[in-house]
């Protein structure tokens, strides 16, 4: 091997190796070891998304086949990408101590690409607009601090995030589809948590 192909070759064994030291070791200029060591990278991730294959076989359906193309990408790339990020959002729920996954964990097929838009417009079907939803929410949380403030009750800290994230999920029933379960699911759970450490179970 001559001297370029000899780095290389040392950067794909030891990618973290300085340059400097490189450069030192092979008696070659700094410049062209960057080079070699950006070369060297591209060569492992080309060997390894070649040498990657899907641990599973997926069939896209219609509307994941149209998602891929808007994103650019290959039907079955897309796939790939999709199964690996749920993998990724289950394990994370798994890390986090819930015995079940979150549904915000596997609503969104690929976290990190697909756009906003998409997300916006699916969560609208359920919670209606925005705008009208935060003005209810605001309303509210300000109606429940104001007379609080008035007679001079104070919460601890899990009592008033409790009030507030029911208040939300309220809005949310109010502005948008009442028959979203998950809506009156999450009003008993908020109320459940605090019940709880009340009575000396805090979780």
């Amino acid at each position: 091997m001559n001297k370029s192909e000899k780095i290389r070759e040392h950067f794909r064994k030891f990618p973290g190796s300085s340059v400097a030291m490189v450069a030192a070791k092979f008696q070659a200029s700094k410049p062209m070891t960057y080079k070699l060591r950006t070369q060297a990278k591209k060569e492992v991730e080309q060997w390894t998304t070649a040498s990657a294959k899907p641990s599973r076989k997926f069939t896209p359906t219609a509307s994941q086949i149209a998602l891929a193309e808007k994103l650019g990408l290959k039907p079955e790339v897309y796939m790939e990408r999709a199964h690996k990020a749920k993998v990724l959002q289950h394990e994370q729920a798994r890390k986090l101590g819930f015995g079940f996954t979150p549904k915000e964990f596997v609503e969104v097929e690929i976290n990190e690409t697909v756009g906003a838009d998409e997300t916006i417009n699916e969560r609208a079907v359920d919670y209606g607009k925005f705008k009208d939803g935060a003005a209810l929410m605001q309303g509210m949380k300000r109606l429940v601090a104001d007379h609080a403030a008035i007679h001079d009750k104070t919460f601890a800290d899990d009592q008033w995030e409790a009030l507030e994230m029911i208040l939300h999920k309220i809005g949310r029933i109010v502005n948008g589809n009442p028959d979203k379960v998950d809506s009156w699911v999450d009003i008993a759970g908020y109320a459940t948590l605090v019940a709880d450490r009340l009575q000396g179970n805090a979780r």
